[in-house]
């Protein structure tokens, strides 16, 4: 096996000894971090002056970890300066099955962004391409249980969520995809270079979809437990009872069919995001409020499977409605010409036609549906109907919740078109008998 490539790495430190809970998570959040980021973004020679937590983000915007912002105040060159920082904690979530599976997708991100990223920004760069656009890492602690890490502030630079209920438009799309193919076709020229990204970085092998033991069980109730409220709602809309059946008969292997859609022949293989939905990108816009550029952002839950898992999970979770029957071939072909532009800049042959592309993306379809039927009653629900994270993972107490998602199919309007476009679709594909 050839050397890995030299990069410069940004800071993470090691674990220590763990700590006891802190009364909220922002408390995690302690000086000596700040310090670290501060000097990492500025240089030694700022000089902290002072730092405050403040909140953002709104319930449903983030389940598995917080996310939460740090204002600072520094000095440098005689001047007293500004900056904010992204901060992603652990939770400390009262569910105790979730213990172990945050503390593993924290260790994931933080592990992509000092090992897994620059290897996929060096392929790109030696081809003469751009590095991914990611928000820039600053500083991670891996303490078990306590985990912090800090980002750039992408709202510094313009950047900003699109709204979660809508569905992307093509625009939105368009970049989207672009930038997805972007990260697929770099872990396809490091595939080629270095063999099997497993071997390199195992901790791709760290997944809550193949998971064991507790954790595979506490997942596999929270999955019965979501689909039950798709099942709610397919039993009060008329016309699709061919995917209510479906749905009941595969409700209690949910996780077995996840698990087997990862599976990839040998041309599709990639390091994926893992998590493709609306809000875990960003995007900056025009004066005029078209988008120009977008952020990959909570690359927590990388793994090493089919990119049309990728694929599945963006199209059926956050597109437009009205766009998936219309526009997926075309969005199809836009992701093929982004993934060839980077292969042939490599120096390699594009290792699938779009032709072979369309016949996986149509073969993951099953991780797609799946993601529709769980994801989009959750997603196009308003903050103040989203349940508190930790009552939405405690399986014995969100009967609340899925009573509000039946209540939701007359009171939400936007919630009957996103649902059943991805029904339709599925329908018309012939991916249920």
């Amino acid at each position: 096996m050839a050397e890995k490539p030299q990069a410069e790495k940004p800071q993470a430190e090691k674990p220590q000894a763990e700590k006891p809970q802190a009364e909220k998570p922002q408390d995690l959040i302690k000086q000596r971090h700040v310090e670290a980021t501060l000097a990492k973004d500025k240089g030694p020679d700022a000089r902290l002056l002072s730092w405050a937590v403040k909140d953002f983000t709104q319930k449903g915007d983030n389940m598995a970890t917080c996310v939460t912002s740090v204002e600072v105040t520094y000095s440098l060159e005689a001047k007293d300066r500004h900056v904010s920082y992204v901060v992603k904690l652990n939770p400390q979530r009262k569910v105790e099955a979730m213990g172990d599976m945050i503390s593993d997708i924290l260790e994931k991100e933080i592990n992509f962004y000092t090992d897994i990223l620059p290897d996929l920004n060096s392929a790109l760069e030696r081809a003469g391409l751009s590095r991914l656009s990611v928000p820039t890492f600053h500083f991670g602690e891996r303490n078990v249980g306590s985990e912090v890490i800090f980002f750039e502030d992408l709202r510094a630079r313009g950047f900003k969520m699109a709204d979660r209920k809508l569905g992307l438009d093509a625009a939105h799309v368009y970049l989207v995809l672009k930038e997805l193919a972007r990260l697929h076709a770099a872990s396809d020229i490091l595939k080629r270079r270095y063999g099997d990204p497993t071997d390199r970085h195992p901790l791709l092998k760290k997944d809550w979809i193949t998971g064991t033991g507790e954790e595979r069980e506490f997942m596999q109730k929270m999955m019965i437990s979501n689909m039950d409220g798709a099942v709610k709602l397919l039993r009060n809309i008329k016309g699709y009872d061919n995917i209510l059946q479906w749905t009941i008969r595969n409700q209690q292997k949910n996780m077995d069919l996840f698990q087997s859609q990862l599976a990839a022949k040998p041309p599709f293989q990639v390091i994926c995001h893992g998590d493709c939905w609306n809000n875990n990108f960003m995007f900056r816009y025009d004066d005029s409020g078209a988008p120009l550029e977008v952020m990959l952002l909570d690359l927590q839950v990388t793994r090493f499977a089919s990119l049309a898992t990728d694929l599945n999970y963006f199209c059926f979770s956050s597109v437009n409605g009205s766009l998936i029957s219309s526009s997926v071939q075309d969005f199809l072909a836009a992701y093929h010409t982004s993934f060839s532009q980077v292969t042939e800049a490599a120096g390699h042959r594009v290792p699938f036609s779009l032709e072979e592309l369309k016949q996986e993306f149509r073969d993951k379809h099953i991780f797609g549906l799946l993601i529709g039927l769980m994801a989009i009653p959750f997603i196009v629900m308003n903050s103040d109907d989203v349940p508190e994270a930790d009552d939405f993972f405690s399986i014995e107490g969100n009967e609340e919740f899925k009573q509000k998602i039946l209540d939701s199919l007359d009171s939400n309007p936007l919630l009957r078109p996103r649902f059943l476009s991805v029904l339709d679709y599925m329908t018309e594909a012939g991916v249920i008998d």
